[in-house]
């Protein structure tokens, strides 16, 4: 009989995790960021330890792996509502390579080694690092590289972001807030939280309004 009960359990636990991973979504499916490495680990260590054991209901663990996906799902909104709480929840992408320039204070601070640079440019078929316009190590992990030859922007991170100004890639840029409000009314923008994206492009600025 107690076979029978974990053949059962172990059924219900495949569909039931489905379900969940269903709801999480194909971005969460993409890549695995910090909170999505815990919510994955979390709800898979809840759903075994519910399997054969006396102890533990099967219920109760899959309760357990529910609200674990609802509190993700929750943090999600809010980082998406408030960009603070993102960077908390999930880091920012970091410039490695700035317009052929390569940032070794950042790669110190991040423990990012000059080994794992070339490694992960080989990856993408870039034998040097002077074929290389824009490297940013993503929140993920991975290391998304512009070649100089493809490059078609003088910044491959937008300004603005949902009427929200980037004040980090600004600061990349070495510009200011004024800077970007002046290029905008050049344009016949008054106000860049009409703006829902925008990027500096190689001889133009390019924004789609809300």
């Amino acid at each position: 009989m107690k076979y029978v009960e974990i053949f059962i359990e172990c059924v219900g636990t495949y569909f039931y995790l489905i379900i969940l991973l269903r709801y999480l979504g194909k971005k969460e499916m993409g890549k695995l960021s910090i909170s999505d490495l815990i919510v994955f680990l979390l709800i898979s260590e809840l759903m075994t330890l519910s399997i054969g054991d006396d102890n533990v209901n099967f219920l109760h663990g899959a309760l357990a792996a529910l609200v674990i996906i609802l509190l993700d799902k929750l943090c999600s909104y809010v980082s998406m509502k408030f960009k603070p709480v993102k960077k908390v929840l999930e880091g920012h992408p970091t410039f490695i390579v700035y317009q052929g320039k390569l940032n070794q204070e950042k790669m110190r601070a991040l423990n990012y080694s000059v080994d794992d640079l070339c490694h992960h440019l080989r990856e993408q078929g870039i034998g040097s690092l002077s074929e290389v316009e824009f490297a940013v190590l993503e929140t993920d992990g991975q290391l998304s590289v512009i070649e100089s030859q493809k490059s078609q922007v003088d910044m491959p991170e937008s300004l603005i972001n949902d009427g929200e100004i980037n004040y980090e890639i600004l600061q990349t840029m070495n510009r200011d807030e004024a800077w970007l409000k002046k290029q905008l009314h050049q344009h016949g923008v008054k106000d860049y939280r009409d703006i829902f994206y925008c990027v500096l492009e190689k001889e133009r600025l390019f924004f789609i309004k809300k």
